[in-house]
């Protein structure tokens, strides 16, 4: 039997480009990629140089510390995979093998490494059996940063473009705004954070855990005293992963910055979101994706840059030209058709965030997780590139090229420059002269909201002070308040706590009449949702602001059997255009076609196919084509139900779905406690305050109260309380309790 070390993988070509994931004629540049990464993580501004023998990379950070050996080991092949990249932040490497494979090279190439630093020279020199000889001399003329050489032997072919990922990685460190923070516990799962507990040896937990936001060393001492990182179990981490998680709220995408444009040279396209991923725990992991897009000339070849936290991608990405106007991209997990235009383009593409998955130990990364935002940016700026290009040749104005172009002069003017909000017709009417001018006919309104939309999707936000009006209301249960559904509104709407777990959306207002006649939504703990016609956006962003909090929520959506009703429902479940992805689960209740027929409701004809210019009416892509064609010429509305059939009906629809609201133990244990105390304070009150001592009397019976609620079983005193008056909230079968608890601790 032979057995062999992982080290010694790094030693010979033939097995380098396997731990390096790229083939040998990409070696040489990423090795010089690499060590420009090393800079730029560290902060530093690099430059990288090549003379035709030796190729210098060089910045303007604080140098490498230590002394002759420790240079020596962070160049060796046989240094353990010690890396700070199991600390999750959006940075530039992904395993810790970037110096492992530099000294590898180098060592099977028969070529030559130097490090110039601090004011010395070191002259390092791999060898087999994994150590790295070094000799140190002065370096009187190098006195900041850091200058590493680096020179190829005759067995490494350096290619005529060696540095170009490296001058594609220093440009890109520059521009827009790059995280600056620390790590966040929300973005592990539990074994990732299991490993890196592990992977930091004997050291203190509490001093690992000052890596995280928010997290002080006495936070950090106060939840894992002195335990080493070492002697972590995995029954401990899913615990000290929540009390992290409760002492810092999970970063926003947009804290992960972006790029920006490059001016008007390429059209830019920005997305941010989060995706879940992992084992136990799951991370929540934001991203940032960008894509920069350039028309290039009728005989160019499609081309596509694909960057990960600001840094070119080693995996190998190809492109194909398929239909007229659609490429194929394929590679690092894609191979994917996306919509870029007839002409061919270049395209950059970026994507930040804390962790990236990946199929190799050449760092290649998953980008079929990111599939979805990423065909959304590239879309987007391939269709702003078509109209920068467009521009350039002078073609004729569409009605969307006049509203995008004077868009900023009619929201100075709607908004008298910034000083109040305005509405969307009011930027309808500041946007109209221009259109009558440079178009020649009279706008549509509904056009031009939507071009708005559009906008707004592709800045990824609102425009700057705009509102748009109330087309609906959400019905609170229990509290009976009523919300409009505009953009004002919304702005300063917020979920009650522990009130709902349900919402019920319909575009037909007057049936909710009957279900809050009859305590329907009190029963079912579900809020009521409508507006006019399709969800409008202020609809929509309920949802987003319901969806962002901690308790779980479900959606319902009821329609009419028609083609028009089944794409709500769809709308509702596609991703919000200017707004990201649901946070909610969506859940259609119909009504079908199917089902309304073996219901017998009454079935409208109205209209009949047969002449050429009969329009197909769009139906949502989810229907089976045989209902698709039913629902041409037929349909059957909600209100063919009577208001007994409806309730009952809705009634059945919901049996899957009937737990009531009942929060977790602490929020019960809080509420008995707030309520037993206000029922003591009734008790004790005309007794004491004559007297004096109220607040103490009341504390000394509450103490004896908790020690009485300790022994109940609120969970079953709160179950039975609503299985025997469904109608009521999860705290009102609390009252009686608390009243009990607190006239024994008074009596006592």
């Amino acid at each position: 039997m032979f057995t062999r070390e992982d080290w010694t993988l790094f030693r010979s070509l033939g097995t380098l480009g396997q731990k390096a994931g790229v083939p040998l004629r990409r070696l040489a540049a990423l090795v010089v990629k690499e060590l420009v990464d090393n800079a730029l993580d560290a902060g530093a501004a690099a430059q990288v140089e090549n003379d035709g023998d030796w190729i210098y990379v060089v910045d303007d950070g604080p140098g490498l510390p230590g002394d002759a050996a420790a240079i020596a080991s962070l160049f060796s092949i046989k240094r353990p995979l010690t890396s700070s990249k199991m600390v999750r932040v959006p940075s530039r490497g992904a395993l810790g093998n970037g110096l492992r494979v530099v000294a590898g090279a180098v060592l099977a190439s028969g070529g030559g490494l130097f490090v110039e630093t601090r004011g010395r020279r070191f002259d390092l020199a791999p060898r087999d059996d994994g150590s790295t000889d070094v000799e140190v001399t002065p370096a009187p003329g190098q006195t900041t940063g850091t200058r590493i050489g680096i020179r190829f032997g005759d067995t490494i072919p350096v290619p005529h473009d060696v540095l170009s990922w490296s001058e594609i990685a220093i440009a890109m460190a520059s521009m827009g705004k790059a995280y600056k923070g620390k790590t966040s516990p929300w973005w592990y799962d539990t074994e990732s954070f299991f490993e890196m507990c592990k992977a930091a040896g004997d050291r203190p937990l509490a001093d690992l855990f000052t890596v995280f936001r928010d997290v002080t060393p006495a936070v950090a001492t106060g939840l894992v005293g002195s335990t080493l990182s070492s002697s972590i179990t995995r029954s401990q981490v899913n615990t000290l992963l929540t009390h992290l998680r409760e002492r810092s709220a999970a970063p926003k995408p947009a804290a992960l910055g972006k790029l920006g444009g490059l001016g008007d040279e390429m059209a830019h396209a920005h997305v941010a979101g989060e995706i879940e991923l992992g084992t136990g725990m799951t991370a929540h992991l934001p991203y940032s994706i960008e894509a920069l897009v350039e028309v290039l000339d009728a005989d160019a070849d499609d081309q596509v840059i694909a960057l990960v936290n600001r840094t070119p991608i080693t995996g190998e990405i190809k492109v194909l030209r398929q239909k007229a106007h659609q490429v194929g991209i394929i590679g690092c997990g894609l191979g994917h058709v996306f919509d870029v235009g007839r002409k061919p383009v270049r395209i950059i593409l970026n994507v930040t965030t804390p962790y990236m998955p990946i199929t190799t130990d050449g760092k290649e990364p998953d980008l079929h997780r990111y599939l979805q935002p990423l065909a959304l940016v590239i879309e987007k700026a391939s269709r702003k590139a078509k109209r920068k290009d467009k521009a350039v040749a002078g073609a004729r104005f569409s009605q969307k090229d006049v509203i995008i172009a004077n868009m900023q002069d009619a929201i100075a003017k709607a908004s008298g420059n910034a000083a109040y909000r305005y509405s969307l017709r009011q930027l309808f009417y500041a946007v109209r002269p221009y259109m009558l001018e440079q178009i020649g006919k009279e706008p549509d309104y509904n056009y031009f909201a939507q071009v708005v939309t559009d906008i707004e999707a592709e800045l990824g936000y609102d425009l700057p002070g705009l509102y748009r009006d109330a087309r609906g209301v959400i019905y609170h249960p229990h509290t009976g308040q009523e919300i409009p559904l505009g953009t004002l509104h919304v702005e300063k709407y917020e979920r009650p706590e522990w009130t709902f777990n349900k919402i019920l959306y319909s575009e037909k207002e007057g049936l909710f009449s009957i279900l809050k006649d009859t305590g329907w939504p009190e029963r079912n703990d579900c809020a009521l949702l409508t507006s006019k016609g399709f969800a409008s956006r202020a609809a929509r962003d309920v949802l987003n602001l319901i969806g962002q909090t901690q308790e779980e929520i479900y959606f319902f959506c009821i329609h009419d059997a028609d083609a028009s009703g089944t794409l709500i429902y769809q709308a509702l479940t596609e991703a919000t255009r200017a707004r990201g992805a649901r946070k909610v689960h969506v859940i259609n209740l119909g009504l079908d076609p199917e089902e309304a027929i073996d219901m017998g409701l009454q079935i409208e004809n109205f209209r009949e196919l047969g002449g050429k210019r009969d329009r197909q009416l769009p139906v949502a892509e989810y229907v089976p084509e045989r209902w698709k064609r039913w629902l041409q010429t037929q349909r059957v509305e909600l209100n063919a139900m009577t208001s007994p059939e409806f309730v009952r009906w809705l009634d059945i629809k919901f049996e899957a779905y009937a737990d009531k609201v009942v929060p977790p133990q602490k929020v019960l244990r809080d509420q008995l406690d707030e309520k037993t105390q206000q029922e003591l304070k009734r008790l004790i009150a005309a007794d004491i305050l004559a007297a004096g001592g109220f607040e103490t009397r009341v504390n000394e019976a509450m103490a004896t109260a908790r020690e009485k609620m300790q022994e109940l079983d609120l969970d079953r005193i709160v179950r039975e309380g609503l299985y025997k008056a469904p109608e009521q909230r999860w705290d009102r079968p609390l009252d009686s309790t608390a009243t009990d608890v607190a006239t024994g601790a008074w009596r006592a």
